[in-house]
């Protein structure tokens, strides 16, 4: 790999002090460099600026700056060109972008000598049935969640796999989540953690009011669908599904809620072939 595009959070990278120290270093070592169009006027690199498409198509790689939504964020975008992804940690937790700052320029010389894994991760997409006409909603890396948007309060859920009825819920929320959102809201809920390798999902009630309910674990070919219709018709401008926690969209009653695994990939680059489970030890103290 050679040729990089640079997207930084310019919450997460004050002054952009890590942006610059990146182009010095892969202008230094003979890479070609693309930025999007206001991160080159703001640094004044306006050579490196392209069309877009001409930038995610002939780039290998997106070196991605600042945390794990700065990560969400950019795969949703970038599924479509089928881009490897380079995460950098700026930000907190950082179980997507497992490269800290400070590891940064290490790690671009082992990619550019070809010592790199780029770990295919599985999304879902969303979409739902209203008066028989089917709408796509959005895709996720990180989990689907349907629940109320004001205070809280339980919704119920009646959720089928594969048009066969598995269960009711009566609960704040009903999380989907793919194995690389299963340590984030999915882990907070109580449920089980997968390994981001994996193609599967899993179906998580927040604070179901029964002493019985249990996360369940899903093939990558299983379809979930989830009604709504025993809720109130008062409720249909307090519902919403939310995408990786970063897009929402207001839905009623009488629609029907369809998640299965999308034809896209996320695709992340690390040079850790175990990196998982060493950053499950290291963030969670898992192990």
């Amino acid at each position: 790999m050679n040729k990089f595009v640079i997207i930084p959070n310019l919450n997460k990278d004050i002054n952009l002090e890590t942006t610059k120290q990146i182009i010095n270093w892969l202008e230094k070592n003979k890479c070609e460099i693309y930025l999007p169009l206001h991160i080159a006027i703001l640094i004044d690199k306006k050579e490196y600026i392209y069309p877009e498409k001409k930038m995610y198509n002939d780039a290998d790689c997106a070196i991605v700056l600042g945390g794990d939504g700065t990560i969400l964020n950019t795969a949703r975008s970038l599924a479509e060109y089928d881009l490897p992804i380079l995460g950098v940690n700026l930000g907190n937790l950082g179980f997507l972008a497992e490269v800290e700052k400070k590891d940064a320029v290490s790690t671009l010389k082992r990619i550019i000598a070809g010592e790199y894994y780029i770990q295919k991760r599985m999304m879902l997409d969303v979409k739902r049935i209203i008066d028989d006409k089917e709408e796509k909603i959005g895709v996720a890396l990180n989990d689907i969640v349907i629940a109320r948007t004001s205070i809280s309060r339980m919704m119920k859920y009646s959720i089928f796999v594969n048009d066969g009825h598995i269960n009711n819920y009566s609960a704040d929320g009903i999380i989907v989540s793919t194995p690389t959102g299963s340590t984030a809201y999915n882990l907070s809920a109580g449920g089980p953690i997968l390994d981001p390798r994996n193609n599967m999902m899993v179906i998580t009630p927040i604070c179901p009011h029964t002493l019985m309910a249990r996360s369940i674990v899903l093939s990558q070919d299983d379809v979930v669908t989830i009604s709504l219709q025993e809720n109130r018709k008062s409720w249909n401008e307090d519902m919403m599904i939310t995408i990786d926690g970063q897009e929402s969209i207001n839905i009623h009653q009488n629609d029907k809620i369809i998640i299965s695994k999308s034809y896209k990939n996320a695709k992340l680059i690390t040079c850790n072939k175990n990196g998982f489970y060493t950053i499950l030890k290291r963030k969670l103290g898992v192990f």
